[in-house]
């Protein structure tokens, strides 16, 4: 469980990394432009998540020998189509993307020869995790973030980092990690078939996976709606007070949800009511911790801002960011119950709302009051999303009735009862 936890806390400091440095060490404009490259570069990275390391990460746990080796073999085929063709796409954006206006792709062309050792990488760790084998998803996680921290800090000492040069750390770090991997696994991901892998794993793409795009669509159109209607400036704003914020809360909602849905299934398999108990001690233990946060983040991160100058404008961001961190917060026991019910068509519903709504109040936001509008307009979608988790949840909790042979009590609480769960968003 611990090398499991610490294995996503490196992965996510690696990612997040290119956000706070570049937001630290980049002009805004150009920083804006890094933002919306590695929005679309994350959303390239979750649709192959999505189709290839969740689905891994629930089926291959079920098998050994032969069978659980070709999974493995055929994910590592499709991960690898899967890098190819966004390689294509990035070159072609990067070739076509008008030179001139606020939405800038040329970032991309530097992502482009990485993107298939980052979902190889992504891949390989849900090899490692369906095998239950953390501690090896932790080595080349660790191997990801040294090589890009060395070659960080080289950009640093040579007074030669920017944007492209971010990306290009970003991508070696992934580049080696996958090396890592496919020497010590002797893998060879052109071995297997993307065929067989669709035609195999189709039962397991249906909700989560339409979840998790729902999800990374509305993320990518954030940033494209921000840079489009206002402009890189106030996306770079943004993007560097949501990382700030936002992000570690994202982190740790993802680890908690970790914990939580498997005692959320035992506790749905054994009827409503202790499920309905234990839901409600995690809403007031949340609504707690959220109003702390905000009383704490808030301050802090408002007073930093506003004396560090380049970012002192982002500083009224602050408060309705802090708030949207807050509801997040809130939603995890209703989340946690749905997935342990088993209702994921329920959680593609909320999923949908959250999208519309927030999308709709960032756009309304933003042509009233700008930037602080369009935030104010993102905390509103993520309030409406709450009101809708809890509502599913109720509705759900309805059709949970005691099965006809109880759970052994001598199964373990830390034992999921379904693997399959949707990507976390970042918004």
């Amino acid at each position: 469980m611990g090398a499991g936890l610490l294995d996503q806390v490196v992965i996510a400091a690696a990612n997040s990394a290119n956000t706070l440095l570049g937001g630290i060490l980049l002009p805004k404009g150009r920083f804006g432009a890094l933002a919306l490259a590695l929005a679309v570069g994350y959303f390239a990275t979750c649709l192959n998540r999505a189709i290839v390391g969740d689905v891994l990460l629930a089926l291959a746990s079920r098998f050994d020998g032969e069978p659980r080796a070709r999974l493995v073999r055929d994910g590592l085929a499709t991960a690898l189509c899967s890098g190819l063709i966004t390689t294509v796409v990035f070159v072609a954006l990067w070739a076509l993307s008008p030179s001139r206006g606020e939405i800038d792709l040329h970032q991309l062309v530097w992502l482009a020869p990485f993107m298939v050792p980052i979902m190889l990488h992504d891949t390989a760790r849900g090899d490692y995790l369906a095998a239950r084998r953390p501690d090896k998803a932790l080595g080349i996680g660790l191997v990801w973030a040294g090589t890009q921290s060395v070659a960080v800090v080289v950009m640093i000492l040579t007074h030669t980092a920017g944007a492209g040069g971010l990306l290009t750390a970003w991508g070696l770090g992934a580049t080696a990690g996958a090396t890592v991997y496919l020497v010590r696994e002797r893998r060879l991901p052109w071995r297997g078939s993307p065929r067989a892998w669709l035609a195999e794993t189709r039962h397991l793409s249906g909700w989560f996976t339409v979840t998790a795009i729902v999800a990374q669509v509305q993320v990518l159109a954030i940033s494209f709606i921000v840079a489009g209607r206002l402009s890189r400036i106030d996306l770079a704003n943004l993007r560097f007070v949501q990382t700030v914020e936002l992000q570690p809360v994202q982190n740790l909602i993802t680890a908690l949800q970790n914990l939580l849905v498997p005692r959320a299934s035992r506790d749905a398999a054994e009827g409503g009511p202790a499920l309905r108990r234990r839901t409600r001690q995690l809403v007031t233990a949340f609504a707690v911790l959220g109003t702390l946060l905000v009383l704490t983040v808030w301050p802090v991160v408002s007073f930093v801002l506003v004396h560090t100058h380049k970012f002192a404008e982002a500083a009224p961001l602050a408060l309705p960011i802090a708030l949207q961190c807050a509801v997040y917060l809130l939603q995890v026991p209703f989340t946690a119950a749905l997935r342990g019910m088993h209702r994921a068509r329920l959680l593609f519903v909320q999923y949908v709302a959250f999208a519309v709504v927030s999308l709709s109040g960032l756009t309304v936001g933003a042509g009233y009051a700008g930037l602080h509008g369009a935030a104010w307009g993102l905390l509103t979608g993520s309030t409406a999303s709450l009101i809708c988790m809890a509502a599913l949840y109720a509705f759900a909790l309805r059709s949970v009735r005691p099965p006809a042979r109880a759970v052994p009590r001598d199964l373990p609480a830390d034992v999921p009862l379904d693997a399959t769960q949707p990507a976390a968003r970042y918004s």
